[in-house]
């Protein structure tokens, strides 16, 4: 038989032309992907086609965070630790991980005048308004955040050949911090960083505020919010004849409130940049997707200013002025974009003692997850629980008293959650939450934020860890030292980021009925000490939510796993009744769709999302252990929570070969046999 020309249309066929078609639709933000470098390895999960990663920093005061982005589709979707640098600073912060729906947020600013929309045209205008106005002598000052970088050292250079330019830098990051008992001041440590001062040269804040009267422009790039921490500084703004120009992301704050001008910035996976370490490396930044919104970068508009060039809010071309700088720089940058730093090739800082409060003040704190205040707005740590106090969706306030007393205190017209520390000498307020010289007041109500107390620490009881039955297939378990744990939260956070586990608003929040897998568990030893536990689904071998449920949603494998099966889940919660380590969460609403209508962050695809009305749970990164026997790697594969915490606390084992000598069983329910494991 004659054989026709024409393709026969198989399923193949039509698959291989929605492929196509698909490409065609790409978004252009995809472009700057052409330009990023990609590291020497990648995570061992990673499969061609899959997942794209790429090696750069995130800017912080205390040192940059070097990490890798993870694309899929051309977007970035989650953030994790570079595996070249974990001999130095193992781990990444729960603030770095979070600050990825930041790119995404529908509140990313545009351009303003006085608090209205202003045209790019107009921007870019001023821009050269303010170019003229640098060469012809007028007094111009830049306020910068804390830090050392390569790129801005070198175009500060060229901006003193102007004889009224001047530099400042802000941040209460590397500012001089109270001290406040010893588990915050810890975990403030193990999460922020070390307070730390580079030998940039640059005025203070004081100053500034000192010279304001005399500027004629003034252009702000710290990400800190100086007029709502300094209402000395906010009075001289509010005051002052300059122009003044705030560059923001996300919502315009206090200080752009007061500024004539706004101008949306780039997150930092948008543009280029090299910044050095808390240990003397350079770590090195490439943007992984174009700016998903008009925004400028503070190079491309110091560049702007320099060489009289446009700003590029409209039509971006795919490279931007600023890669060429860096290369020019940094000569040898490309090889190294695929580490993401140069060991040693930054100057290193000193480390800013700490600066005792005044004898009637508070002590003000950096805030663990928020910091300063520059992610209160930020929905996943609102909805990750502080291990300290048990509060969750916002900043708390320490008071002297017996320890898991709940109360409240006033400050500024604002209601703090409290909680009782023992032998505590003042109260603790967060700097996110109160002004330098706040004096609060407290009272006696009950704060209405769900909070868990610290329970007793149970007796110690240490017995042999439990033998695999079936050698023939790998049989994980999961190690989790309590003696290394300090709270920090970054597990909880990657867990969230790699399972799409979706944010359930505020008033869910409040009525318990949140998702997160996995949560610190918080435990108070006889002395007073608290211990922290990270709790989630233990993978019971004789588990009490299988007996129990109807329908075989939930199943044991033969790698002894507790798997969910979520197309058969009909949302009876006898499972959720059943577990005694409450690990399980129930989808009360479509979660998902109001967390991607809400925050728009794209989902990991190696995960199923889940519905309304199915139960959810811990699965040990499944979708990793799948990759793992997929690519028959030599190496033991990581969790998410594993990969993420800097202590080194969890570590997923096979007991058929690294099995511990001893376990503690005190937090084990009768007759459970968990594969999660303490230690």
């Amino acid at each position: 038989m004659q054989q026709s020309n024409r393709q026969v249309i198989t399923r193949r066929n039509f698959l291989k032309g929605l492929g196509a078609l698909a490409l065609t639709a790409l978004p252009a933000c995809r472009r700057a992907q052409q330009y990023a470098i990609e590291p020497e390895s990648c995570p061992e999960w990673q499969l061609p086609g899959e997942a794209t990663c790429f090696a750069t920093s995130m800017p912080w005061a205390g040192g940059a965070i070097p990490m890798l982005a993870v694309c899929h589709g051309g977007l970035p979707t989650m953030l994790q630790p570079n595996p070249h640098y974990a001999e130095q600073h193992p781990g990444l912060p729960a603030f770095a991980q979070a600050s990825l729906t930041d790119l995404y947020t529908p509140t990313r600013t545009s351009p303003t005048f006085n608090g209205t929309p202003y045209p790019a045209q107009g921007m870019q205008g001023a821009f050269r308004a303010w170019g003229t106005a640098l060469r012809n002598g007028r007094k111009v000052a830049f306020l910068f955040p804390a830090g050392y970088s390569v790129l801005r050292a070198a175009q500060e250079e060229e901006l003193k050949q102007f004889s009224g330019a001047a530099f400042y830098e802000y941040d209460p990051i590397a500012e001089p911090r109270h001290s406040t008992f010893p588990e915050l001041d810890a975990l403030i440590t193990h999460t922020l960083g070390p307070a730390l001062r580079y030998p940039t040269g640059h005025g203070t804040l004081t100053e500034l505020t000192a010279a304001l009267p005399e500027l004629d422009v003034l252009f702000i790039f710290t990400p800190a919010d100086p007029a709502a921490l300094h209402p000395e500084f906010a009075e001289a703004l509010r005051h002052c004849r300059a122009e003044t120009i705030r560059f923001c992301a996300t919502t315009p704050d206090t200080t752009a409130g007061l500024c004539r001008y706004t101008v949306p910035q780039t997150h930092f996976l948008e543009e280029w940049g090299a910044e050095a370490d808390a240990y003397g490396n350079l770590c090195l930044r490439q943007p992984v997707t174009l700016p998903l919104v008009p925004a400028v970068s503070e190079a491309e508009a110091l560049h702007s200013l320099l060489h009289r060039t446009e700003l590029p809010l409209i039509g971006r071309a795919d490279r931007s002025p600023i890669r060429e700088v860096l290369l020019n720089l940094i000569p040898d940058a490309e090889p190294l974009l695929r580490r993401g730093f140069a060991a040693a090739r930054a100057p290193k800082p000193e480390t800013i003692p700490s600066a005792e409060p005044a004898a009637d003040a508070p002590a003000l704190y950096l805030h663990p997850f928020f910091a300063d205040g520059r992610f209160s707005h930020n929905p996943w740590l609102r909805e990750t629980r502080f291990p300290l106090s048990g509060f969750t969706g916002t900043a708390e306030a320490f008071i002297p008293a017996a320890a898991n007393t709940i109360g409240s205190v006033q400050v500024n017209g604002h209601t703090l959650p409290a909680c009782g520390v023992p032998d505590l000498q003042r109260i603790c307020l967060p700097l996110c939450a109160a002004t330098v010289g706040a004096i609060p007041t407290q009272v006696g109500l009950e704060p209405t934020l769900p909070h868990s107390p610290a329970s007793p620490l149970p007796p110690r009881c240490v017995e042999a860890p439990p033998k695999p039955t079936n050698t023939s297939v790998p049989q994980w378990a999961l190690i989790i030292d309590t003696a290394l744990c300090d709270g920090c939260g970054a597990c909880a956070l990657a867990c969230r980021a790699e399972n799409n586990i979706p944010t359930v608003g505020q008033e869910d929040i409040a009525n318990h009925r949140d998702l997160q897998w996995l949560n610190i568990k918080r435990y108070r030893n006889s002395d007073g000490s608290l211990h922290y536990l990270p709790s989630a689904c233990r993978q019971c071998e004789n588990a009490p939510c299988e007996a129990v449920c109807p329908v075989h949603a939930t199943v044991h494998t033969d790698e002894g796993l507790n798997a969910m099966v979520y197309p058969r889940c009909w949302g009876t919660r006898y499972c959720s009744a059943a577990c005694p380590y409450e690990a399980r969460h129930f989808n009360y609403r479509d979660y998902s769709r109001q967390a991607q209508a809400s925050t728009r962050t794209p989902t990991n695809p190696q995960v199923s999302v889940r519905t309304r009305g199915v139960m959810e749970k811990c699965t040990y990164c499944v979708q990793r252990l799948n990759a793992h026997r997929r690519n028959k790697s030599a190496e033991l594969p990581q969790t998410a929570c594993q990969q993420a915490c800097p202590r080194g606390a969890i570590r997923l084992i096979d007991l058929r070969h690294h099995a511990p000598a001893e376990v503690n069983t005190a937090f084990d329910a009768p007759g459970t046999r968990p594969r999660t494991l303490y230690i």
